[in-house]
């Protein structure tokens, strides 16, 4: 499952986001009734979420993931680049319009809470567009006890990670900082697991 996502750029990213859901064969719909079920009934979270605003994008370096950087809630810059070294990281291309991306979170947190810290880390990047998409987006979040890092990103992060046109896109990224693999559509834990599993030996 996943969303289309469609560049019109006299509206900057905001018209490039449309919903188109299409059903995927390799998902029951048993399955995904239990991902909503799952997705409805969230733990609440430890600490107010906040939802830093990607400010810079840079531009890559041969075949490692593209750098940018944010600041976080004391006003600190950070670079993805410095926060991931040395930890294999699952980068989430995401909206909260986005049917399937909803679907997937659930197993996401699930990710989150099984693997390492100091190994594995997980972020996840919101398309949302609009003058209240970071409250939106938060408060999102928050409803679903969401514990692992969000920014919101915009066209220049899409664009940069290969001008991603549809949602869920996800970026397994290896210790070196090199994307290993590009998964688009939604998948469960387990499927995430087993393109984990080949880089964190």
């Amino acid at each position: 499952m996943l969303c289309r996502t469609f560049d019109q750029r006299t509206d900057f990213f905001q018209a490039r986001l449309w919903l188109l859901a299409i059903i995927s064969s390799s998902f029951t719909t048993a399955a995904c009734w239990a991902q909503q079920q799952r997705a409805t009934s969230p733990a609440p979270p430890a600490s107010p979420i906040v939802v830093p605003v990607v400010e810079e994008v840079f531009a890559a370096d041969g075949n490692r993931a593209p750098d940018f950087a944010w600041r976080d809630g004391d006003g600190r810059r950070i670079r993805f680049s410095e926060l991931t070294r040395n930890r294999v990281v699952l980068l989430n291309f995401w909206a909260t319009w986005c049917g399937p991306c909803r679907r997937e979170i659930p197993d996401l947190i699930e990710l989150h809470h099984q693997l390492p810290s100091d190994k594995f880390l997980l972020v996840g990047i919101s398309l949302d567009q609009g003058p209240n998409a970071q409250e939106k987006v938060r408060s999102f979040l928050e409803a679903r006890g969401v514990p692992y890092l969000n920014l919101l990103g915009d066209v220049r992060l899409a664009d940069a990670y290969g001008n991603i046109m549809a949602i869920p896109t996800t970026f397994i990224i290896d210790r070196n900082g090199r994307i290993v693999e590009r998964i688009v559509g939604a998948r469960t834990k387990e499927q995430f697991l087993q393109s984990l599993r080949k880089v964190l030996k």
